[in-house]
C-alpha cells in the first residue's frame, strides 16, 4: 500500500520528501492541498496536522508531519543503509546542520516572500527582492560553500533538502542568477544528477 503524502505543488519541503521517495523507492499516494481553498484548516487534515503544514504523511495509519521527520522515518523503515544518510558521526552532523537550517533560517524567509506573490499575485518591491537576496540566497549559497554537494562530493538527503528552495530561486524570475554563481552552479549539477528534477520541480 503506498503512503499517503499531503502535498502542495511547489513547496520545498513537499519537493524534498517527494524527492526522497522517488530515490529510494518508496511508493507514494500524493493528496494535493489547496491552501487557496483552506483545505489546510479543514478538520480533516487538523486531525492529520494539528499545525495545518505540509508535508505530512500517513504510513497505514503511523501519521508523521514536518519534513525532517518524515525524511528521517522514510529512511530508518524502508533505506536504512542507504547512502543519502552516511553513517559517519561528522557527515550525519553536517546533513542534520543543513536540514535544521533550512527549515529554521532559510525556509521562513523564503515563504514569508513567495506567500504574496502565489496567492495575492503582487510583484516585490525592489526592498523585498534585496531582502530575500540577503536572508534566502546568500544563505544557500553558504550552506553550499565550494563543495559539489552540500556536505560533499555526492548526492545526500542535504541536497534533496536544498533542492526545492534553490530552484525557487533560480527560476523565479525575480534574482539576477549571476550574482549568485554558486547557487546557478549548484542548481545546475543537481538538476543534472537527478533523473526526477523534472517530474517534481
Amino acid at each position: 500500500m503506498p503512503i499517503v503524502l499531503y502535498n502542495l505543488v511547489g513547496s520545498p519541503p513537499c519537493g524534498f520528501i517527494r524527492s526522497l521517495a522517488k530515490h529510494i523507492g518508496v511508493e507514494l499516494s500524493i493528496k494535493n492541498l489547496d491552501f487557496a481553498k483552506q483545505e489546510h484548516l479543514s478538520e480533516d487534515f487538523l486531525k492529520i496536522n494539528p499545525f495545518h503544514k505540509v508535508p505530512a504523511i500517513d504510513d497505514d495509519g503511523f501519521v508523521v508531519f514536518e519534513s525532517n521527520a518524515i525524511a528521517y522515518y522514510l529512511l530508518r523503515k524502508y533505506a536504512p543503509e542507504s547512502d543519502l544518510y552516511p553513517s559517519c558521526v561528522r557527515g550525519r552532523t553536517r546533513i542534520d546542520q543543513v536540514l535544521a537550517a533550512a527549515c529554521c533560517s532559510i525556509h521562513p524567509q523564503l515563504g514569508a516572500f513567495f506567500r504574496p506573490r502565489f496567492f495575492a499575485h503582487t510583484k516585490p518591491t525592489d526592498e523585498e527582492v534585496s531582502t530575500f537576496e540577503e536572508k534566502v540566497c546568500k544563505g544557500l549559497e553558504h550552506l553550499i560553500g565550494d563543495k559539489k554537494f552540500a556536505v560533499g562530493d555526492t548526492i545526500t538527503i542535504a541536497d534533496l533538502c536544498l533542492t526545492g528552495h534553490v530552484t525557487l530561486c533560480i527560476e523565479c524570475g525575480y534574482v539576477d542568477k549571476a550574482k549568485f554563481p554558486k547557487l546557478a552552479g549548484y542548481y545546475e549539477r543537481v538538476k543534472s544528477e537527478l533523473p526526477y528534477f523534472d517530474e517534481i520541480y
